[in-house]
């Protein structure tokens, strides 16, 4: 395998595996032998789902201050003290997953943005290294010097809609006033937030703050928070129709890995369909991508933990060997390929009304 890379572009070329990813705009392509070919995974991970803080310690100074009541993660009051991953355990865990090179991002998993000290210089040294770091925040702590910080090293940013206006202001810095192309929003996407969604595609179109933004991304709601009102997922009449306001309104949407067998249903009618369904990767855990917790165990996803038993990256000798094909791995990964990419985990039916 050989790995090709500068400030512009990381490529990775074998006989049955390759990739290029331009570390300016994000665009990223994968193929096999030919380029009709689509590898079933990767030698190791592409991009990693980092988590570097979590929990509270019960006082409203100190948790995160989005207070989403579709969180899953404990960020609320009363539950786990605050656990913040050092930098020298991120250092340690960098290297071992970046061992053979193929990283090209990390998503960094935050609180508040000032919550883990060590934030801003976990994100240097990984650009420093060759790996683009993202992250997203409920932007209700960006300052100008946030933005300003976040422009100069993030390849993307993406600020979760909870406080409409201060959501706004956010992308606002990010966007017009720090130029990042690459500014998105998070929709957490049910039936509860779905009349919503059309009121921010609107906005999209009106609001100035929003003129310079990349996309809306619409996420897959997953029901792990036992305590949250957000009950059911979208079905695909719904979606479909919200795929279309979106196209009418000329505005640019996304969506994540959770989605992508709920957008390729929706837009099968469309002439071409074929087409746009090159852009839906259905789920990649343990294929692709990897979730590390702020405490250095590895899950296919952030949504496994607590569910399934994890693996300790920080005392592994080998990531690829020990993570990466470890047999919890490879059972997890066997499990994903027989349900088609499906989540073996979350009933995502969205063909049940």
């Amino acid at each position: 395998m050989k790995l090709l890379e500068n400030d512009e572009f990381k490529a990775v070329k074998s006989k049955k595996y390759n990739y290029f990813f331009n570390k300016k705009t994000g665009f990223f392509a994968r193929w096999g032998e030919t380029k009709e070919d689509d590898p079933i995974m990767a030698p190791s991970c592409e991009i990693l789902d980092l988590e570097i803080s979590a929990g509270n310690v019960g006082t409203k100074e100190a948790v995160c201050k989005g207070f989403c009541k579709f969180c899953y993660k404990s960020n609320n009051e009363g539950s786990e003290p605050i656990y913040n991953m050092t930098f020298e355990e991120f250092k340690t865990i960098f290297h071992k997953v970046n061992k053979e090179g193929l990283l090209s991002q990390i998503a960094f998993g935050i609180m508040n943005i000032s919550t883990n000290p060590d934030f801003f210089k976990m994100m240097e040294y990984s650009r420093k290294n060759g790996v683009i770091p993202n992250y997203t925040c409920h932007g209700l702590d960006v300052t100008d010097e946030i933005a300003k910080k976040t422009s100069e090293l993030c390849g993307a940013v993406a600020v979760s809609i909870v406080n409409k206006e201060k959501t706004y202001d956010a992308i606002k810095r990010f966007s017009i006033d720090y130029r990042m192309k690459q500014t998105n929003l998070h929709f957490m996407l049910s039936n509860l937030t779905y009349d919503n969604a059309f009121n921010v595609i609107d906005d999209m179109v009106s609001d100035p703050r929003l003129k310079n933004m990349n996309a809306i991304v619409f996420l897959q709601y997953k029901h792990k928070n036992k305590k949250s009102p957000h009950k059911s997922i979208v079905d695909v009449e719904k979606y479909t129709k919200l795929i279309n306001y979106c196209d009418e309104k000329k505005i640019n949407y996304g969506f994540d890995s959770c989605s992508a067998n709920l957008y390729i249903e929706s837009i099968k009618d469309k002439k071409n369909s074929k087409e746009l369904e090159i852009s839906a990767d259905p789920c990649e855990s343990f294929l692709m991508s990897a979730y590390i917790s702020c405490k250095g165990i590895s899950y296919p996803c952030s949504f496994v933990e607590g569910i399934e038993e994890g693996i300790d990256v920080l005392h592994c000798n080998d990531f690829i060997k020990d993570v990466w094909n470890n047999e919890k791995s490879i059972k997890w990964r066997k499990k994903l390929l027989k349900n088609n990419r499906n989540c073996p985990i979350y009933n995502l039916n969205f063909k049940e009304k």
